[in-house]
């Protein structure tokens, strides 16, 4: 009986002692911590990259917490299990300290019978996992020859397979995740399934919109309306496409802004391609209307506009730029300068030139460009032209009212 007493107070000396040198031990790490002045666990370059907020002086609080983390869990975790020894070696608390005891074990005894019912399921989900992981990289190559088009597929474009590999990636995975779960501890458990069913709920409440987005985003991949860098006008906005994804498709316009359009939107606009065939022989075809008056031969014009649009830069030469008359309307006839051009990305840039070249190569001719606001405001008799554009031989002509002519 008195040795037993002799063992608790050992015991109870032990349990100072531990306390002692876990002290000691962690108060050394703290130490070497402090002197501490680069990153120890981010110091890769992948992981550098990816946590790039985490400088030497957040990575040094972090193992500080850490370690003052693990010096309580080590405490606790020793005074739970060391205790009931302690109690076990006097009998007025030895059936406290097997109760104490067998109230620790439970969880532990189930934690490990738990574990080892799990390792065939375990080695299961490890084969499902390296064959799901090698079929994906068989693919990822499969499909990466068909984007470069080292191979190739009758009717399969080389842009549908980035975005195919990822669809067939996402029914892969969900695949092997359905064919894993009864295996995972706890999947059959009633709370599991609870949490599984509130989860995808939540999920179908809150994704109606995004589900719309990747449906629309699929639809668009196949059929290829433009690719990424096209000059594109969606609804009413004109743009480059910079990026285009499952959910959204994002255009860079030519005044520098980014703007991102939902895909549903797009499926549910006309989409105009402006980069698509401007890479064949006649390239693209711009064109502007101008109004001229009825008393303009209309062979000098057309010569006026065609010589215009073939002055302007960034203008094919051939095909030759054309007209058309558009129109007969009240105060002047509607002419419409057609012209090609392998550029259309810079279609603001050259329809600014072409108005400018236009205009000039009117009022070189003597030619003025009429609208009805500004022909209802003035009397007809003078020219709208620059004064040098003037013919020296012009003279203004008299303005007539009921037969009488005033002025001359």
């Amino acid at each position: 009986m008195v040795l037993n007493y002799v063992y608790f107070g050992v015991s109870i000396l032990g349990i100072f002692l531990f306390f002692f040198l876990l002290k000691k031990f962690f108060k050394w790490l703290q130490k070497k911590l402090d002197k501490l002045d680069r990153n120890v666990l981010f110091k890769k370059a992948e992981v550098v990259h990816f946590f790039k907020f985490i400088t030497p002086r957040r990575e040094k609080h972090i193992l500080k917490f850490t370690i003052r983390a693990l010096r309580i869990g080590i405490s606790i975790v020793f005074l739970i299990f060391y205790l009931p020894f302690v109690f076990h070696f006097i009998p007025e608390t030895q059936e406290i300290a097997d109760t104490i005891l067998s109230y620790v074990m439970s969880p532990v005894n189930m934690v490990v019978k738990g574990f080892l019912d799990f390792i065939p399921g375990f080695f299961f989900i490890l084969v499902i996992f390296f064959g799901t992981k090698y079929l994906l990289k068989f693919l990822k190559y499969v499909t990466g020859e068909l984007e470069k088009e080292a191979v190739r597929l009758d009717g399969f474009h080389a842009d549908w397979a980035k975005p195919t590999f990822n669809l067939i990636r996402v029914v892969i995975i969900a695949f092997a995740v359905i064919i894993c779960w009864p295996y995972i501890p706890g999947s059959q458990s009633e709370g599991f399934k609870g949490v599984s069913i509130f989860l995808g709920v939540l999920f179908s409440l809150g994704s109606t919109a995004a589900i719309s987005n990747i449906v629309a985003g699929i639809v668009i991949t196949y059929m290829r309306p433009f690719k990424v860098g096209d000059r594109v006008e969606i609804g009413n906005t004109i743009g480059d496409v910079t990026e285009r994804s499952l959910l959204v498709t994002r255009l860079k316009t030519i005044k520098n802004l980014d703007v991102t359009i939902p895909n549903s939107s797009i499926l549910g606009n006309h989409i105009v391609n402006f980069t698509k065939n401007a890479a064949e022989d006649v390239g693209v075809i711009l064109h502007t209307s101008v109004t001229i008056g009825y008393d303009v031969p209309s062979g000098d014009v057309i010569q006026a506009l065609v010589k215009g649009a073939k002055n302007t830069e960034l203008i094919l030469q051939k095909p030759e730029p054309f007209v058309l008359v558009k129109s007969l309307d009240d105060f002047y006839i509607n002419y419409e300068i057609n012209c090609h051009t392998k550029n259309p990305e810079k279609g603001a840039l050259i329809y600014s030139y072409l108005h400018e070249s236009i205009k000039n190569e009117l009022h070189n001719a003597g030619i003025e460009i009429l609208s009805p606001h500004y022909s209802a405001v003035r009397d007809g008799g003078a020219l709208t032209v620059p004064p040098e554009n003037v013919p020296k031989d012009y003279q203004q002509p008299g303005f007539k009212i009921g037969g009488f002519k005033i002025g001359s």
